[in-house]
């Protein structure tokens, strides 16, 4: 049974995915999955110059499923992922945007002669906090504010999926779900609001209503399997 490495961005992703992904995966294939932090971030994403030794050293254990969960809100022209002026200045389509970034960081592997038979590169669209919109039951667990709860429900609604939220840096999810709080007086905190809110959730409806999400989760498990 092969084992599996995910890359996150920070403590909030690995808090979060230890305690609800990985589980469920282990109960689909036996194999437990370790979530760990990038080595050289304070939280968020660095120059993928950074990230590239990384991945190369768990990528010489062959047996050894390596992938990656960032937030495509978040990577900038200064994180010099390739494939970056294609995604997000040639295009206004996010969804052919984030896998332009995902295969970037393939060929980048490649083009430094690491093997990325084992490679899932992995961009959450938009950024974690769209998980937080598969289900009004993680907000109505957390929340007290009955206006709180009724706007973060609204937006929702507008969407036919939560990754869908859009990429902006006034209505990224996390943006909505701040913006929200604030005005009511309350502030978002993502290691423990985030992380609440996602368990009580549970990784079944995030899978349900985020495609995305569920087909990086989907093919973890089939390379895991094989």
């Amino acid at each position: 049974m092969k084992r599996a490495h995910c890359i996150v961005e920070g403590q909030t992703e690995v808090q979060v995915f230890s305690s609800l992904l990985a589980p469920y995966i282990l109960e689909q294939t036996g194999a437990y999955v370790l979530f760990t932090p990038i080595k050289h971030t304070g939280g968020g994403i660095v120059k993928f110059t950074k990230i590239l030794p990384e991945l190369r050293e768990h990528l010489k254990d062959r047996e050894k499923i390596v992938t990656t969960y960032f937030d495509y809100y978040g990577i900038h022209k200064n994180h010099g992922f390739k494939n970056y002026e294609a995604a997000k200045v040639d295009t206004n389509n996010p969804l052919i945007g984030v896998e332009l970034l995902e295969n970037g960081m393939t060929e980048t592997l490649q083009e430094n002669g690491v093997g990325t038979k084992n490679f899932i590169p992995y961009i959450q669209l938009h950024e974690f906090e769209a998980l937080l919109f598969s289900s009004d039951k993680g907000f109505d667990f957390q929340f007290d504010n009955p206006l709180i709860i009724s706007k973060l429900k609204k937006v929702r609604n507008r969407f036919p999926n939560p990754e869908d939220i859009n990429d902006n840096p006034q209505t990224a999810p996390s943006k909505r779900i701040i913006n929200i709080l604030e005005k009511h007086g309350e502030k978002y905190v993502k290691t423990s609001d985030g992380e609440s809110i996602a368990l009580e959730i549970g990784i079944e409806e995030m899978l349900n209503k985020c495609p995305r999400f569920n087909h990086w989760v989907n093919s973890l498990i089939t390379k895991i399997k094989a």
